[in-house]
């Protein structure tokens, strides 16, 4: 009995030793672990360890090809942001590639099953290049759409503007049912991408005057309505066209005899690869003074005059009108009455010239 409690109290002994150690060296572990990082942060703010440079894998990048300034106005900035100064930028941004469509032999046939699901069945016709025509002989506007056979880039025009359903607006109930109505005709062309944002979906009213469309007051006085769809957001930055209130991906809705219908539209769409690289990109005050000498695109005037008040300023991509190799990062300045410029954000000595 004597011996057992003996060899009770010694088990007890080192268990109690086994857990004063364990705790002593998890301690010891855990105090090293803390001053280790200590140290890591006080080295950093000290001598903080230098990024890593851009990649530039695409080596220099073309220039990017804005629309001719067809406005010769010299205008005089001033900043006039909340801060009363220019934003802090990052030193860097994503450049994204463009995908390009490859040669089909089947891509004729492809693109007239694609518009054939909207009405346009007729043999299509070779208009110019990829381009061909298809129309729709059941419409009463007399539609017509012309599609790049490999892009899909799209044009659909009609003689609409005496049509007496679409000067009624018969069946045109407003902007919600003509996003609905574009939504589902790119949907049935194939062409509603997932790269496409539909909260970003902005709609126009326009009346018919003179044969040509004019802004409308109220849904009440609409017979047209502009539907413009726009990409999502890369990177967190937003993505700009060539009119930055407008898209290069755009339908006009009228009405219609039996519903309302595209009576007009342009798509131009690209397709973004997931294959980027990082490049340097100028600093807020290096792209304002660009834009006070005169270099940048105007793809607004607004209607404040030569006298701008910048008010707004932050990168977002450029998407242009015409095919391109490269998504591209650009400052954007905007004022309070409409104004809009974009500078390249790249910095110059990665762009090709």
């Amino acid at each position: 009995m004597y011996q057992d409690m003996l060899t009770l109290n010694r088990a007890i002994a080192l268990t109690k030793s086994f857990a004063k150690w364990s705790a002593i060296i998890l301690g010891s572990i855990i105090t090293l672990v803390i001053l280790f990082k200590i140290g890591v942060f006080l080295k950093e703010m000290i001598a903080p360890t230098p990024p890593s440079p851009p990649t530039v894998s695409f080596g220099k990048l073309p220039e990017i090809e804005f629309p001719r300034n067809s406005n010769q106005t010299n205008y005089n900035y001033v900043i006039d942001t909340i801060t009363g100064t220019l934003p802090e930028f990052p030193d860097r941004a994503k450049v994204f590639k463009i995908e390009k469509g490859e040669p089909d032999l089947l891509a004729l046939q492809k693109a007239s099953e694609k518009v054939a699901k909207e009405g346009f069945i007729s043999p299509p016709i070779k208009a110019e290049g990829n381009l061909f025509q298809w129309t729709d002989p059941n419409s009463q506007i007399g539609k017509k759409i012309v599609m790049d056979i490999f892009s899909y880039e799209f044009s659909v025009t009609s003689s609409f503007y005496s049509n007496p359903s679409v000067l009624s607006g018969k069946n045109l109930s407003g902007p919600e049912a003509a996003r609905e109505t574009g939504e589902n005709f790119l949907s049935n062309l194939s062409l509603l991408s997932e790269d496409i944002d539909l909260p970003k979906t902005r709609t126009s009213l326009f009346t018919i005057r003179d044969s040509s469309l004019i802004p409308a007051t109220s849904v009440a006085t609409a017979q047209v309505i502009k539907v413009d769809f726009f990409q999502k957001d890369l990177d967190k930055l937003p993505v700009f066209y060539p009119n930055p209130e407008d898209s290069t991906m755009d339908l006009f809705v009228g009405g219609g005899e039996s519903f309302a219908q595209v009576i007009q539209g342009d798509f131009f769409h690209q397709n973004i690869s997931k294959d980027s690289s990082t490049y340097p990109i100028k600093t807020a005050d290096e792209a304002f003074e660009e834009l006070r000498e005169g270099k940048a695109f105007i793809a607004s005037p607004g209607t404040g005059g030569k006298n701008v008040s910048v008010k707004e300023v932050k990168l977002g991509y450029y998407m242009g009108g015409k095919k391109q190799d490269y998504l591209m990062p650009i400052v954007v300045f905007k004022d309070g009455s409409g104004f809009a410029a974009y500078i390249l954000a790249v910095k110059d000595e990665w762009i090709g010239k």
